[in-house]
C-alpha cells in the first residue's frame, strides 16, 4: 500500500528507527500494553502501545508519514494485533498530535480497522489517544470490554 521510503532499522533493544533526508534520527517503539486491557492475551497476536518521535523539531516530510504508514501497515498484517496511541502531553501539545494520528489514520483508509478515540483529565492535563483494533480480531469484543473498564478507571480518576 505505501512504499516505505525510508529504511527502517530494528535496533538491538527492539525498537525502530529510519534518518530522514533531512538527518533527522526517528525512532519508533512499541511496548506492552496488554494491562491496558486486564491483561488479556490474545492468540497470535499483540497489544502494543505506539511510540514515535524525533531527535530535533522535524520539517513536514510525506516521506515520515508514508514510512510511519508503512510500519503501521504491516503490523496490521496481523488481525489480532491491537494498536494503543496516547499522545504525548508534557509539553501540552497533545491535541496537535492527535490531529496529525486521526490524518494519518485516514490516509491509511484500511477498511477492516476501528479507531476509539479517548480522552480524560488526569492531574489537570487532558490526556488523549486512540485504540485501533482490526474488526476481524476475534478476540475484538472481550478487548473493547476490556479497555472500556480501564478507560473508565482512568476517567473516574480524581487528583
Amino acid at each position: 500500500m505505501f512504499e516505505s521510503p525510508y529504511p527502517i532499522v530494528e535496533n538491538p533493544d527492539g525498537t525502530y528507527s529510519f534518518l530522514s533526508d533531512y538527518g533527522i534520527n526517528y525512532s519508533i517503539a512499541l511496548f506492552d500494553a496488554s494491562f491496558h486491557f486486564n491483561n488479556i492475551v490474545i492468540p497470535e497476536g499483540n497489544i502494543v502501545e505506539f511510540s514515535f518521535g524525533a531527535d530535533k523539531e522535524l520539517p513536514i516530510d510525506k516521506k515520515v508519514t508514508d514510512t510511519v504508514l508503512q510500519f503501521l501497515s504491516d503490523f496490521f498484517q496481523n488481525p489480532q494485533n491491537v494498536l494503543l496511541y496516547v499522545c504525548e502531553s508534557i509539553d501540552r501539545k497533545q491535541l496537535p498530535r492527535k490531529r496529525v494520528f486521526d490524518k494519518w489514520f485516514l490516509k491509511y483508509g484500511h477498511t477492516d480497522l476501528e479507531k476509539y478515540d479517548f480522552s480524560f483529565s488526569l492531574d489537570d492535563i487532558i490526556i488523549t489517544g486512540a485504540v485501533i483494533i482490526d474488526a476481524k480480531n476475534t478476540e475484538r469484543e472481550v478487548l473493547l470490554n476490556a479497555f472500556l473498564e480501564s478507560y473508565q478507571v482512568y476517567s473516574d480518576y480524581k487528583s
